[in-house]
């Protein structure tokens, strides 16, 4: 297991750290989902062709009802990819994946992984 001191003191550091204290099992593979943000939503049929062109598999996540009625307007592109759980694979894919979209306003900042956590 990684020591906890290993990881940078930023919020993908910090997201480890809390992923290790509830017992995760940073060994095997998981399932980790990126959200790519957007300056401007929904997007307009070429960009979301340029989207699916380069990740095939990705889903378009329009805000709900209840983030509609709080004033959040702004929906998101999700996209997982299996791996282990490392600080670079975390910190490269989330460069790589905006990098892909900056040119239509994308950026990435975001990801979470659904895994049982030992306890």
């Amino acid at each position: 297991m990684t020591e906890k001191n290993s990881w940078p003191t930023d919020s993908d550091g910090d997201v480890l750290r809390l992923l290790e204290e509830r017992s995760f099992d940073f060994n095997v593979e998981h399932n980790v989902e990126f959200n790519i943000d957007f300056q401007s939503w929904p997007l307009n049929k070429e960009q979301r062709e340029i989207v699916l062109t380069q990740l095939p598999d990705a889903n378009f996540v329009d805000p709900d009802e209840d983030s509609i009625a709080e004033g959040d307007e702004s929906g998101y592109v999700s996209f997982s990819v299996k791996s282990k759980v490392t600080y670079e694979f975390i910190t490269q894919e989330q460069e790589r994946l905006g990098e892909l979209f900056s040119d239509i306003g994308g950026f990435c900042n975001s990801w979470g992984v659904l895994s049982p956590c030992g306890g």
